[in-house]
């Protein structure tokens, strides 16, 4: 679908802009891993999709996985214990897929394109995660056990739960709504509806609204002195996601920006000699550059990239009241 909005000259940033809007789900297919294993980098590398940069980080001083998600091709549900921390409950992705990604409690996921909309996802429990709950180990109870608890709850009764709450960032601010998914829950009055999830459940996050990443956050009825017993993991798939996949933008200015994808230096030509201010803006909306340039017609403005990290920006021109913004890939 194209839409187009136009504005006059009056108007500061009056420009006319074309938005190709679609629906976009990674399922993570186009991952390579030997079997059984899971994405590692020790020098805690970032990872990223077509749409999305996944937030990942590696404690050399310890070996271990520390922060962040995974891709993963796990076919593990029956190891219930730490050394088993990739492998989901549902023993494949969701429809039987290879793929799927496991992240941790605080797990962020930034989106390229500032700004669409998170449609949802599949998510499930990680066989760590779940065989915890329901049999309890030397840190954590088994759900519903009432055993340590001091509450004189009548055995099995114990409201327990596991939840996993979603937040979404625009310009890097914290929105204010949320979308909460129980991975387990032990509230209900009747004991046969408790439940630990053990297959892929859809989780719809378009209420989040617009926004540049999600944030996961995680909370469990059982809590120690040090935090959360519950281990603090969880699995997702079909990551899907819906807004701008382009932005063209033209005015009075009829800039040309090019190449794109760029590698190292962006150039820009222009229709008409003059002062114009340039920004970069990053897809949290931060202005990473910003320059005036006295501009000619013969000889495009050049911007250097090489330092750029990989992933999308925007590159905003603008010229006495009007303003282009050009959507660019740095590859």
């Amino acid at each position: 679908m194209k839409k187009q909005i136009f504005t006059t000259a009056a108007l500061i940033g009056a420009m006319i802009v074309s938005i190709k809007a679609q629906t976009y789900t990674e399922t993570f297919e186009s991952f390579s891993l030997p079997n059984n294993s899971f994405y590692k980098d020790t020098t805690g590398a970032d990872w990223q999709t077509a749409n999305a940069v996944f937030r990942y980080n590696w404690n050399n001083q310890w070996s271990y996985w520390s922060e962040g998600m995974a891709y993963t091709n796990v076919n593990d549900s029956t190891n219930g214990n730490y050394s088993n921390l990739y492998g989901c409950i549902a023993y494949k992705g969701y429809s039987n897929s290879n793929y799927y990604v496991t992240g941790q409690n605080y797990a962020t996921i930034v989106l390229k394109s500032p700004y669409q909309i998170v449609d949802g996802f599949y998510i499930t429990n990680t066989t760590y995660a779940a065989k915890v709950m329901k049999y309890g180990n030397s840190f954590s109870r088994a759900f519903g056990d009432t055993t340590g608890t001091g509450c004189g709850c009548p055995q099995g009764s114990y409201p327990d739960w596991f939840k996993v709450t979603i937040k979404g960032y625009k310009n890097g601010v914290m929105l204010n709504d949320s979308v909460e998914f129980y991975l387990a829950d032990y509230r209900f009055s009747n004991n046969s509806l408790d439940y630990i999830v053990w297959n892929w459940q859809w989780v719809d996050c378009s209420s989040l609204g617009s926004v540049d990443s999600i944030q996961f956050f995680m909370y469990s009825s059982d809590v120690g002195p040090y935090g959360i017993n519950t281990p603090t993991f969880f699995s997702i798939d079909n990551f899907t996601t819906s807004g701008t996949a382009g932005i063209s933008s033209y005015s009075a200015l009829n800039t040309k920006v090019f190449p794109n994808p760029v590698k190292d230096k962006l150039m820009i030509k222009i229709s008409e000699n003059g002062w114009y201010k340039i920004r970069v803006i990053n897809i949290l909306g931060n202005t990473l550059e910003e320059i005036s340039v006295n501009g000619t017609i013969h000889q495009p403005i050049e911007i250097l990239m090489t330092n750029y990290e990989t992933g999308s920006y925007i590159v905003e021109i603008s010229k006495d009241n009007l303003v282009e913004k050009h959507l660019i890939i740095k590859q």
